[in-house]
């Protein structure tokens, strides 16, 4: 019966910690607007890269939103179930805002097994450094600024892995601009991840994962940084949607673009601009999507003859390229 009421004790108190903190947590968007993404050029192989682990990946999302409330009130239950592991360490390389998991080797040296790109904090709300611990977990997380973040994973006070930020607690709400910017600072003090790379430490990392938060302009890490998705904002019903996430009704899966590689007939003197107005670039839901892509003209506009241009475009997780035959006359 002691221990029953201690528990109880420490429960109310916990909850009354997060009433009087004001938030759930400190990170957000900052109420920034979502901005129109700029073209993305980098190669399918580089961005997409995938990783083996020997750590159990599930992608089956839970049936119902754990609450602030329950997930604080249930700490002390999971704080008996858990126990301090240290079979992994993440670091948290805020030079170039990678995120690496390491498996703890038994003669104290670590492996590689998952790479991925994040926001830290930006300018005046960076990310603070040191060693820290994993915690408790909530399905959907209440952020500071108002906004919602998926797969939220604590590891200093109200410091978090989490995904980018959301208008509400529904899957195809992502905050778009703030969704671009993985790669780059911009949170307020978070880590944000893509819903895929949250989820992963969100099922993947137990309770008491030792995280490094650390600047080293030197290496961005053993895998390097690796690319991130770019999405728009202006393309249906694409937009809002985050193209790792696991949800169903989630657009970007199947997703596919066609570039029309029929020849493109130029007078002489004609220019990019020209090439460019001839290139068709459609989406599989009859969007015209060749704003986003990197096209190249491989010959000389001025002396006719047979050439080709090259033309690539990665959007969310749809990729194409293609040579077009280009044919320049008298």
């Amino acid at each position: 019966m002691k221990r029953k009421s201690v528990i109880i004790t420490r429960c109310i108190i916990a909850v009354l910690v997060f009433v009087l903190s004001g938030a759930l947590m400190a990170c957000g968007s900052g109420g920034k607007k979502p901005t129109k993404p700029e073209s993305e050029s980098t190669s399918k192989k580089e961005t997409q890269k995938q990783t083996t682990t020997t750590a159990q990946t599930t992608t089956q999302a839970p049936t119902e939103t754990t609450s602030a409330t329950e997930a604080e009130t249930d700490e002390e239950t999971r704080g008996e179930e858990y126990h301090w592991s240290s079979d992994y360490s993440i670091d948290v390389n805020l030079a170039y805002c990678t995120v690496t998991v390491y498996e703890n080797n038994a003669d104290g040296s670590r492996t590689p097994i998952n790479v991925m790109a994040c926001s830290c904090g930006r300018e005046g709300c960076e990310t603070p450094t040191g060693s820290f611990y994993t915690s408790d977990q909530y399905y959907w997380g209440y952020m500071a600024d108002g906004s919602w973040a998926q797969y939220c994973t604590r590891f200093n006070n109200d410091i978090l892995f989490h995904s980018v930020p959301s208008w509400d607690a529904a899957p195809g709400n992502i905050e778009i601009g703030e969704y671009n910017k993985l790669g780059g600072p911009a949170s307020l003090g978070c880590v944000r991840l893509c819903v895929a790379d949250a989820a992963w430490i969100y099922y993947n990392m137990p309770w008491g994962t030792e995280v490094n938060v650390f600047y080293d302009w030197n290496s961005a890490g053993p895998w390097g940084k690796p690319g991130s998705y770019k999405i728009p904002d202006d393309i249906s019903p694409l937009n809002q949607w985050d193209p790792t996430d696991p949800a169903d009704g989630n657009p970007w899966y199947g997703y596919y673009i066609t570039i029309d590689t029929n020849t493109i007939t130029l007078p002489s003197g004609s220019n990019d601009n020209d090439l460019y107005n001839k290139v068709s670039i459609i989406d599989c839901y009859n969007n015209n999507v060749k704003r986003y892509a990197y096209i190249e003209f491989d010959g000389d506009y001025n002396v006719p003859g047979n050439y080709y241009a090259y033309a690539s475009i990665y959007l969310g997780n749809g990729y194409a390229e293609e040579y077009i035959p280009v044919t320049i006359t008298e």
